[in-house]
């Protein structure tokens, strides 16, 4: 029997040694990539006065059990980059006793 690709989660080791990148997936949506799956996704709103927020979200489903889901907002694109990158680096370092350094490798997607 094969492994459903939604089943499959990734090692706390495959985190450490990966990069995060972002996949347009609409206008101010993006898809949160990871070791080539898409573990998390990033989307602008418009709320009162025109203003955007940037909600991000990590899903549970393809990061290891002990480091769960995620996700808030931020006032830009870069700071939502920068709360999935906090959040997994500490959750890394949670679960395997050192300090994480996932990095982004597309920081040229930081317009809108």
């Amino acid at each position: 029997m094969e492994d459903n690709p939604q089943d499959i989660r990734l090692t706390v080791d495959e985190i450490g040694t990966g990069t995060l990148s972002l996949r347009p997936n609409g206008e101010n949506d993006f898809q949160v990539q990871l070791c080539g799956m898409t573990v998390g996704q990033i989307i602008a709103r418009r709320r009162s006065f025109g203003r955007a927020v940037w909600f991000w979200s990590l899903f549970a489903a393809h990061l290891p059990e002990a480091m769960g889901g995620a996700g808030s907002h931020a006032s830009t694109l870069t700071g939502a980059k920068a709360a999935i990158k906090t959040t997994l680096d500490t959750r890394l370092k949670r679960a395997a006793g050192e300090r994480g350094n996932v990095p982004w490798v597309n920081a040229e997607m930081d317009s809108p």
